[in-house]
């Protein structure tokens, strides 16, 4: 089982393109019937792989039942550095896209998770620090700078 993140944005920009050994974006403009229902006025989709290709595991996740919060990586529950580091680049690329005035959504899907599932809630980066940001399962970002 596996964590899916898909985004959708207005930009045009060629997410595939990025150079980084943290992430890699793949075009995936033919996402399956279910992911659309999820991005319905975004024409650009990608999906958001780990630094290992295959799935997104690979980033800082909260899984369902959890207490959905942003917060900072705690000694108390550590987490893998090279997820950490990844989710730091992926916010760097998403702040970028929102700051220039694209649209720009993110859903984290567990394998199987149905869209009707999917919550949807409005994230201001600006209120969110890079430390603090991590994908919370079964949601769907809807970023603002």
């Amino acid at each position: 089982m596996c964590h899916s993140i898909y985004i959708s944005t207005t930009s045009p920009e060629d997410l595939a393109a990025l150079p980084s050994s943290l992430f890699c974006f793949q075009s995936d403009p033919s996402l399956d019937k279910e992911i659309k229902v999820g991005f319905p006025g975004n024409r650009y989709r990608w999906h958001l792989l780990g630094r290992y290709g295959g799935c997104s595991c690979h980033f800082r996740h909260l899984a369902a039942g959890s207490d959905f919060e942003f917060g900072v990586p705690e000694a108390w529950s550590p987490e893998d550095a090279d997820d950490i580091e990844s989710t730091l680049a992926a916010y760097d690329v998403f702040a970028r896209i929102v700051a220039s005035g694209n649209e720009l959504e993110v859903v984290d899907l567990w394998e199987g998770t149905s869209p009707e599932n999917v919550i949807a809630m409005e994230v201001s980066l600006s209120h969110v620090p890079r430390e603090s940001f991590q994908f919370f399962e079964g949601y769907k970002f809807i970023l603002r700078p």
